[in-house]
């Protein structure tokens, strides 16, 4: 048994107490000599005996009452730590997930983040005078209140308070290491990880099947899991929400998710700053995506919001999307010749498409690149002087090209341009063997210009056939992203380039009527454009664009300025926000003028409210060292326990309630017997 309070020992001398009270008032009787003893009453010596068994019990509950409140007050442990670890100083990591999910209402009907801030001001009066917290918020990665274990509880408190749930997905494996790494540089003696989350499933990376903590002084450290369970788990996501073309005008592709939500049709709202653009349904099955065209009244000048009704997850029912001129991106097509495939894929659904295509030739096209935001240079034989400089410069300054090569393009004149961008060299044209054909295969996984195609590295992306092909010799920092073979690239990337080498003349393949061909020259020219294929960045993502002169803004949709600034590298200035952390629609202003607008919306990841079982979680960490604490529970009880024992002061305090009780019980009885009653009158 150990005391967390030892001083309080010296309250064992109160026992004393009762003795030496005991001792002083203890009279021995005196001798009185009477003439005559017929009025004296005979004396029981069974009663004397009785009487001084009384007296000595009564001082031995007395005894031992003062005693029991003397040890509660020491706090009393049993089975604690021993040695030098049960009163060293503890070095204590917590990590408190704030990202997007924890937005949900828990069980009180507050917020996750709300009942973590609880458990946290909690954990904060478990800490002695020698002990050391290291507070870590985390969503997409850790951001610590301190840049070490600190006993600056004062700090620590204002950033609780200040702890709100953001729009971020989750990661829970970088917080881990990050803790790892704060417990292993760590010289106490006692090391506790506190994780407090909803452990949203999505955070791992690979699932939870596979989930193993990583490396860390995890067998020498007490691990307290709190998870937080939302209140529901059944929520409904928008996921997408874009401008589309009709026949009968402008619509809404909307796009939601269901998890677990009860089926049938869903209400959506679609508005901008001036009123309302339209409503509609979503027909949600239980668990699975869908998608409904919503006719719009007008098309917004910058854009609106779709929205639907409260559920589990307020972050995930509005979606914000970017319209009008300044939320399309400007391409400039140079090509020669009668219209292209090329060209009308890129100009089909525009403006609606989010593209807005304009065809120039020699003359025009130095004049018209200080607008573009993607510069596409289709199959053309060479460049003039003034055009390649032109290029050139835009490409320097900080633009982005495609380029597309046919049988016709000169080998010998391109090369200059490529071997500057790092993209590689190109080759004459090759044929397929007789009877056989090419297939347009996947080389890499997870880039955005091949967001939503199916195939997996190595399987043929659309069942379009080629007969010939440009050679092509990618340069050591490009990246292929499609091929043919492995010696015939189909797609290059390099730095604000790109490269497609699949022809488009029918006579070498039939590309361009398929169903893959459309989708995929919008996914380049979007990425190129803003570093996405998708209706909206991500929070996390920094907006990115071709700066010329002038001065340059980013505000947001309440109108507040975005931390932004010029990026020269490479001798290309960029326009760069800082990590744009709000969903919202924001706008570009070059001096004062408005230059473009884009939509920031949450990763779809975070809707999914699944969390990774409690069993994965234990066999993550050695045998023996997780705890797992409800909300609800007496965290504070649970951490001492683990510390220093369980606490027996309560049982002491009871032990000493129960001896008061018994030595009143024992005093009084036999009183009302030895009172004499008083004599009767004659």
């Amino acid at each position: 048994m150990s005391f967390l309070n030892p001083l309080f020992l010296m309250g064992l001398a109160a026992a004393a107490i009762p003795i030496v009270i005991h001792l002083l008032t203890r009279r021995r009787p005196r001798e009185v000599m009477f003439p005559s003893l017929e009025f004296l009453s005979e004396v029981n010596q069974n009663e004397i005996r009785r009487l001084r068994i009384k007296q000595w019990l009564l001082l031995a509950l007395r005894t031992l009452a003062v005693a029991a409140i003397a040890l509660a007050m020491a706090r009393p442990a049993l089975k604690g730590a021993v040695g030098r670890a049960s009163r060293a100083a503890t070095t204590v990591v917590a990590l408190c997930d704030r990202s997007g999910s924890m937005g949900a209402s828990g069980a009180s009907g507050a917020t996750l983040v709300a009942e973590a801030r609880r458990l946290v001001e909690d954990l904060f009066t478990t800490l002695g005078p020698a002990d050391e917290l290291l507070l870590v918020p985390y969503d997409r990665g850790p951001q610590p209140v301190t840049p070490r274990p600190s006993a600056d509880l004062a700090r620590m408190r204002a950033a609780v308070q200040s702890l709100v749930p953001t729009a971020s997905t989750t990661d829970h494996v970088r917080a881990l290491e990050f803790a790892a790494q704060a417990l292993a540089e760590s010289h106490a003696l006692n090391r506790e990880l506190f994780w407090i989350s909803d452990f949203q499933q999505t955070g791992l990376p690979h699932g939870a099947g596979s989930f193993v903590a990583p490396e860390g002084p995890w067998a020498r450290t007490r691990i307290y899991l709190v998870p937080l369970v939302p209140r529901s788990r059944a929520n409904v996501a928008l996921t997408d929400a874009a401008l589309a073309p009709t026949e009968s005008g402008t619509a809404l592709a909307v796009t939601g998710v269901s998890f677990g939500a009860q089926p049938g049709d869903l209400a959506v709202a679609v508005a901008d700053a001036k009123g309302d653009l339209g409503r509609g349904f979503l027909n949600l099955p239980e668990r699975g995506e869908t998608a409904t065209l919503l006719p719009l009244t007008r098309i917004p000048e910058d854009g609106g919001v779709a929205s639907i009704p409260d559920d589990a997850l307020a972050l995930d029912n509005r979606r914000v999307f970017a319209a009008g001129r300044a939320g399309t991106l400007r391409v400039l097509l140079r090509e020669d010749g009668p219209p292209s495939p090329l060209r009308l894929a890129l100009e089909a659904g525009s403006p609606a498409s989010g593209l807005e295509v304009e065809t120039v030739d020699a003359a025009q096209l130095a004049a018209r690149l200080a607008d573009a935001d993607v510069l596409v240079l289709n199959d053309l034989e060479r460049l003039g002087p003034a055009e390649l400089q032109a290029v050139l410069d835009y490409y320097r300054s900080g633009g982005s090209v495609l380029l597309a090569f046919g049988a016709r393009a000169d080998a010998t004149f391109w090369n200059s341009m490529l071997g500057e961008m790092g993209a590689g060299s190109l080759g004459p044209a090759s044929r397929s063997p007789a009877g056989s054909a090419w297939r347009l295969m996947r080389a890499t996984a997870g880039h955005p210009a091949l967001a939503g195609f199916p195939a997996r590295p190595g399987e043929p992306l659309s069942t379009a056939r080629f007969e010939q092909v440009r050679e092509f010799a990618a340069a050591s920092g490009a990246r292929t992203l499609l091929e043919f073979d492995r010696a015939h690239p189909a797609l290059v990337e390099s730095p604000r380039a790109m490269v497609l080498l699949a022809p488009l003349d029918p006579s070498a393949s039939d590309l361009a009527v398929s169903g893959a061909f459309l989708p995929l020259v919008h996914q380049v020219v979007k990425v190129l454009g803003r570093g996405t294929a998708a209706a909206s960045l991500a929070p996390g993502d920094r907006y990115g664009a071709p700066a010329t002169t002038g001065a340059w803004r980013i505000v947001d949709d309440e109108g507040r300025d975005v931390p932004s600034e010029l990026v020269a590298t490479g001798g290309a200035a960029r326009l760069l926000s800082a990590p744009l952390e709000r969903p919202g629609l924001y706008r570009v202003l070059r001096a004062g003028q408005l230059r473009n607008t884009f939509a920031v919306n949450p990763d779809p990841r975070e809707s999914n409210l699944d969390p990774i079982p409690e069993a994965a979680l234990t066999r993550a960490f050695p045998p023996g060292r997780v705890q797992v604490v409800r909300a609800g529970e007496d965290l504070v009880r649970r951490v001492r326990e683990a510390r220093y024992g369980r606490e027996l002061w309560g049982w002491f305090v009871v032990i000493a309630l129960i001896l008061l009780v018994a030595e009143t019980v024992i005093a009084r009885w036999g009183m009302a017997g030895a009172i004499p009653k008083p004599a009767r009158a004659a």
